[in-house]
């Protein structure tokens, strides 16, 4: 008997209404390609930044936002693990940060709740350090940001539907123009650092080597 028809067997009618069994078997890191050429446009339209563009101007913002993005692509990697259609479907995507990387401050309205939980390596959240096993929940459209520890970090984003359709699906929501520029120096000081891993879980023993290095100092 053939392993889809295993499955088949084994998963009659055990079927909700988010669909049947499905799994994704060790999946690799998504790999950045920080010399991929960026759509202006495009990324532009990604993300929504009408009060930017009403503070600054549409064209300063604008060319801010490229400038940006060019500079953080290599320092992030999301894999897609898992997607389900309509209001109630449930996602789950694994997020890589390069170490000291700051996350801009943005809201994803269109997608719904978020729940986040830490993989390896650690991140400061507010006055927080969040470590393996710490969670985060995020009210939809609530803005957030958070920077990587020296070693990166690596979490998991679990959503479960609740989102506006009509609404933007990244928003930034950073308040000036000179706090991105502050973030593209970050981007470009620490670039050198930033590799990316090639299974989920890597990050932790890059940083089990900074504790260790850290404990014998």
């Amino acid at each position: 008997m053939s392993e889809q028809r295993k499955l088949e067997v084994v998963t009659r009618g055990y079927v909700s209404e988010r669909g049947p069994l499905e799994i994704n078997e060790n999946p690799k890191v998504a790999r950045p390609n920080p010399d991929a050429p960026i759509s202006e446009d495009g990324i532009c339209a990604y993300f929504q930044h009408d009060a930017l563009a009403e503070k600054y101007g549409e064209e300063a913002t604008r060319e801010k936002i490229v400038e940006m993005a060019k500079a953080f692509r290599g320092g992030a990697a999301t894999t897609p693990l898992f997607a389900q259609e309509g209001p109630n479907g449930m996602s789950l995507v694994h997020v890589w940060f390069g170490p000291n990387f700051e996350l801009f401050r943005h809201s994803h309205p269109k997608y719904g709740d978020c729940l986040y939980y830490v993989v390896a390596g650690e991140l400061t959240l507010g006055k927080r350090r969040l470590r393996p096993g710490s969670t985060f929940f995020l009210p939809n459209g609530m803005p957030y940001k958070y920077t990587a520890g020296p070693a990166g970090v690596e979490l998991l984003e679990f959503r479960a539907g609740g989102g506006v359709d009509e609404a933007p699906g990244m928003c930034l929501d950073e308040l000036s123009l000179d706090a991105i520029d502050k973030l593209i120096d970050c981007y470009h000081t620490n670039s050198h650092l930033w590799e990316a891993p090639i299974n989920i879980g890597d990050v932790a023993f890059v940083q089990r080597e900074l504790d260790f290095g850290d404990a014998g100092s």
